[in-house]
């Protein structure tokens, strides 16, 4: 998450805290892959840090992933705790 943040008049519903506007990395998952957006725009509660993406940056989450193309591709690794 960024550090430049700056407060919202909006309040958390989670915990009732001030909510500031800030970027963040998402996570997407859509089956059995796992997508990352950067500089997403968010509100985050300074409070519970509970985290609120408005419609429209979702539905221009869904875009990309229809259309967009990525500026790059990461290995992630995965670990299993029942296979120990």
């Amino acid at each position: 998450m960024r550090t430049k943040a700056r407060p919202t008049k909006e309040r958390c519903a989670v915990c009732g805290g001030t909510l500031r506007l800030t970027t963040i990395t998402h996570e997407e998952r859509r089956r059995s892959r796992l997508y990352l957006f950067q500089h997403v725009p968010a509100q985050v509660c300074t409070v519970c840090g509970e985290v609120w993406i408005d419609e429209a940056t979702l539905r221009e989450v869904d875009r990309l992933l229809r259309k967009g193309e990525p500026v790059r591709k990461l290995e992630t690794p995965v670990y299993d705790f029942a296979v120990q």
